[in-house]
């Protein structure tokens, strides 16, 4: 736990560069946080945390002082150095936490979901227009105990007077976790001036290869409301994720001159499986695994309400089963909070 602090400290001060010309903002913070207890249960996914910053409009990637490092992989990469796209750099940490049904039990449940963790921290590239966004996220970091989802969990379980989980013995074994994640975004109609009520659809597709997670998505959003923000929806915690990354300059659609607004929205996300390392289990050496269900789907609904630039969203999450033995789908809440300062 206290690592995760301390590196969330580091990359809140990345957004204060030291020697760099100050740009016309500081970037996009977001984040994001998704328990189950919203539903009133407490297994499976059980808990995740994100913190994202990216980076203000770029003309390029070299622009931002926090590029150098990666310079040489993005001037690599096809598509992202166009000119006619906006670019955001994106830095990410995180922590998911997964338990099975059955946490009383000291002995491993064979037939249950692996106790497992993943903590990690990701960076990227998006590079967007007035029509359509792409993201680009490596995310690597462990599973298993060096995650520290075990000890997050009894902090939590603490705070809220709940007994602790006895099977966390029996978690995944430490691993490296990699995963390169794509996804495309786009927005339906263009909206040139984002004032009055309006109504929008933003339908994705994607792909994720690692040991951690392997799949292919597509699914989509629809939003209506009052002065919808000029940005790309609101999803879950997932390997693409990244924050809001608004459209901004002169890319950007006119507003109204009233700054709040308010809309409701409903999404799906359906996925081909290939991996899962949380059901499938660790990739090098045995451990306990369940094997994952080759398609899974997430639908959700919410509300978000938006403050010039700073927006607050809430959801619940249906997502269908994950593994054959599991007994049921899952629900559990998501709330985010994206502020560009």
């Amino acid at each position: 736990m206290k690592s995760f602090l301390l590196v969330s400290l580091s990359l809140c001060l990345l957004a204060q560069p030291a020697n760099a010309a100050a740009p016309t903002n500081n970037g996009t913070l977001g984040v994001y946080f998704e328990n189950d207890l919203f539903a009133g249960t407490d297994r499976y996914y059980t808990n995740g945390t994100k913190l994202s910053w990216s980076s203000p409009d770029l003309s390029e990637y070299r622009d931002s002082p926090y590029a150098s490092p990666f310079l040489p992989l993005f001037d690599l990469l096809p598509y992202i150095n166009e000119t006619a796209y906006q670019k955001n750099l994106v830095f990410a940490i995180g922590q998911s936490i997964y338990t099975p049904d059955n946490t009383e039990s000291y002995a491993l449940s064979r037939n249950d979901r692996p106790y497992a963790g993943w903590l990690y921290v990701g960076v990227g590239a998006v590079w967007k227009n007035e029509r359509v966004r792409n993201s680009l996220i490596l995310d690597v970091g462990v599973v298993g105990s060096y995650s520290y989802a075990q000890e997050t969990q009894r902090y939590i379980h603490d705070a809220r007077g709940f007994d602790h989980p006895n099977g966390w013995d029996n978690q995944l074994h430490n691993e490296l976790g990699v995963m390169l994640a794509y996804e495309r975004t786009w927005r339906i109609p263009h909206i040139v001036r984002r004032s009055g009520f309006e109504w929008e659809l933003l339908p994705h597709a994607g792909a994720v290869v690692g040991n951690v997670k392997t799949h292919a998505n597509f699914g989509g959003e629809f939003r209506f409301g009052f002065n919808l923000p000029d940005d790309f929806g609101t999803g879950v915690i997932g390997p693409a994720s990244s924050t809001s990354t608004p459209v901004d300059g002169t890319m950007g659609a006119s507003r109204s001159w009233f700054p709040l607004g308010t809309y409701f929205f409903a999404r799906a996300d359906g996925r081909a499986v290939g991996r899962n390392v949380f059901v499938d289990g660790n990739t090098f050496g045995d451990s306990h695994s369940v094997g994952h269900c080759l398609f899974v789907a997430d639908l959700s609904a919410g509300i978000a309400m938006n403050y010039k630039n700073t927006k607050i969203a809430y959801a619940f999450v249906y997502r269908t089963k994950e593994f054959d033995q599991q007994i049921a789908a899952q629900v559990f809440g998501t709330v985010s909070v994206n502020w560009t300062f």
